[in-house]
């Protein structure tokens, strides 16, 4: 019984290995550094500013008295299906206050569009930016698990309020939503592999039990 119970669980850790260091090798991190003003889509109240930068390679500055949308990156030739999508990057602002009719507020935005004109929008991070701050992180979270992938993502930048912003180091990161299925689906066999030999072996100490009473 025992040597049974190795060599199952000695298969199932090995299934359990290989099925998770497969899929990871799925996982795809895409960096976008701010070093060309070019590659942004918005190119209006947006500057590429040299001098402060939390990477040394520059960053994007919005410098404003008016609501702002920037369209940062958009990606249309991915396969983001079944996916977790985190946009991250850092932010910093400068005596960025409120107005009678903002916020005072800044933060990142992810958007998944899908064929059938449906949106997913995620907004990060928990506590926007505001006021007057050194670089702080930013990230947001998106779950694609609808079935259908979207035909294409966008990475944005909000600004709600009177001062100024600055976005660097940007990065997406793309993780298949079937690694954490299977992970956490070998978790349950294992429980259940564990009492059902527990389960056997407390039986069989019974058994053994009742028959040297017998005898």
């Amino acid at each position: 019984m025992k040597r049974k119970f190795y060599f199952v669980s000695l298969l199932f850790f090995i299934l359990t290995m290989t099925g998770y260091q497969s899929l990871a090798q799925e996982d795809s991190k895409l960096n976008f550094p701010i070093s060309n003003i070019e590659e942004i889509i918005t190119q209006s109240g947006v500057i590429l500013d040299r001098e402060i930068s939390s990477d040394g390679n520059g960053s994007l500055m919005i410098s404003t008295k008016e609501p702002v949308t920037a369209e940062l990156f958009d990606l249309d030739n991915i396969d983001f299906g079944n996916k977790r999508l985190t946009y991250k990057a850092q932010m910093r602002s400068d005596n960025l206050i409120a107005t009678q009719d903002m916020r005072g507020i800044s933060y990142i935005e992810l958007i998944a569009e899908f064929p059938d004109g449906e949106e997913l929008i995620s907004r990060g991070p928990r506590v926007p930016i505001s006021g007057t701050t050194e670089w702080r992180p930013a990230e947001t979270i998106l779950y694609l698990d609808k079935g259908t992938a979207p035909k294409r993502v966008k990475l944005n930048l909000i600004v709600e309020g009177e001062g100024t912003v600055w976005l660097d180091n940007v990065v997406l990161e793309a993780i298949p939503l079937r690694l954490n299925y299977l992970f956490w689906g070998h978790i349950v066999v294992w429980i259940i592999l564990i009492i059902y030999i527990y389960d056997l072996f407390r039986k069989n100490r019974r058994l053994k039990r009742e028959l040297e009473t017998l005898s």
